[in-house]
């Protein structure tokens, strides 16, 4: 059985900007999924891939088969997946994305604690 469950932002580090998007987690057992939602109108970039950094050094990517024409940002929300035992329920996640109605996109940092 898997749930979905909130993810705590700790902390961002962005030039005084609100972040974008939201990290969603899925638990199903010793694994689990992530995934991250853009907000609407803003688009995740797909050159650079997001990607989850655990506290035990842990790197997960975050990726999606689906992606705008110019293949520059992600037409579904990307996911990632893995063991997820309770001491790794905390990291930061780091992705490139361009907020509603701005063509450049910001590097955001945003701790996260599930």
């Amino acid at each position: 059985m898997r749930r979905m469950v909130a993810v705590l932002v700790l902390g961002v580090v962005a030039a005084c900007h609100s972040v974008p998007f939201r990290v969603e987690v899925e638990h199903g057992g010793p694994a689990g999924r992530l995934r991250l939602v853009a907000a609407p109108g803003a688009r995740i970039n797909a050159r650079l891939k997001p990607a989850l950094e655990l506290t035990d050094g842990t790197v997960l990517r975050f990726d999606s088969p689906r992606l705008t024409a110019d293949s520059a940002y992600y037409a579904d929300a990307p996911t990632t997946e893995g063991a997820l035992p309770e001491e790794a329920h905390r990291g930061v996640v780091r992705a490139s994305v361009c907020p509603r109605e701005e063509k450049i996109c910001r590097s955001y940092a945003v701790a996260v604690r599930w």
